[in-house]
C-alpha cells in the first residue's frame, strides 16, 4: 500500500509547478512583445518628429544644400512682373547649392509649404540678375527666390512654416536597376514671420 501511495502523492506538486513554469513563461513573453511593440511605436514617432532648423542654417537635404533666410508676402514677382490676377505671391529668400556631379533644375520639390499642402510648386529666380533660375550648376551656391502664387482669398498665417524636403543618392534603385536621386522625405522645418509687403504699397 505505501509503495502505490508513495507516486500519487508527488502528483499534485509537479502539476502544479508545470503550470506555475508555463504561466510564467507566457507572462515574460507577453511582456517582451509589449516592450518590443512600444519601442516600435517610440522608434516610428521619432522618426515622424521633423527637425527644426533656424533663419539662416545650411539644410543637407542630399542632391541639395539650402538656407532659407526670409519670406513675404510680395507686391510683384522677383523680377518685377505683376502677379497674376486674383493670385498673391509668397516669396521665399533663401542660398541653394546642387551637390551632385551634375547641373540640374530638379528643385521643384525641395521647399514645401507646410502650412498649403495644395499649393503649386513654386518658380525660382536668381537673386543676382532677377531672371528665371533654369539649371544650377553643380558647387556654385547661388542666393535664389522661390516663389508660389496662390488664390488671393486664401487666409495666411502670420508665422509661415516650410518642410525641407530631402533626396537621397542609389547606385541602383529597386525598379529600374539603374542609378539616381530619390525622395527620401523632409528632413528640417523652418518657421518664419510671414511679412504682407502688399499693405505697404501705396495705391
Amino acid at each position: 500500500m505505501s509503495d502505490t501511495a508513495g507516486p500519487k502523492s508527488e502528483t499534485k506538486p509537479r502539476t502544479s509547478k508545470t503550470w506555475l513554469m508555463r504561466l510564467l513563461a507566457g507572462a515574460s513573453g507577453f511582456l517582451a512583445a509589449t516592450i518590443s511593440l512600444g519601442y516600435s511605436l517610440y522608434e516610428r514617432r521619432q522618426a515622424d518628429v521633423i527637425p527644426e532648423v533656424a533663419a539662416s542654417v545650411p539644410v543637407a537635404a542630399g542632391r541639395w544644400t539650402v538656407s532659407v533666410n526670409g519670406t513675404v508676402v510680395g507686391a510683384q514677382m522677383p523680377n518685377g512682373a505683376r502677379i497674376a490676377p486674383g493670385k498673391k505671391a509668397i516669396v521665399v529668400a533663401m542660398t541653394l547649392e546642387n551637390i551632385s556631379a551634375q547641373s540640374s533644375n530638379l528643385y521643384g520639390s525641395l521647399i514645401k509649404l507646410a502650412d498649403l499642402p495644395d499649393a503649386p510648386r513654386p518658380q525660382y529666380y536668381l537673386t543676382r540678375d532677377r531672371a528665371i533660375l533654369w539649371d544650377l550648376q553643380p558647387r556654385m551656391p547661388e542666393a535664389v527666390t522661390a516663389v508660389w502664387e496662390v488664390p488671393a482669398n486664401v487666409a495666411l498665417p502670420d508665422v509661415l512654416r516650410l518642410q525641407v524636403e530631402g533626396e537621397v543618392f542609389k547606385p541602383r534603385d529597386n525598379l529600374y536597376s539603374a542609378p539616381g536621386w530619390f525622395p527620401s522625405g523632409a528632413v528640417a522645418q523652418i518657421t518664419l514671420p510671414l511679412k504682407d509687403e502688399t499693405s505697404e504699397v501705396k495705391p
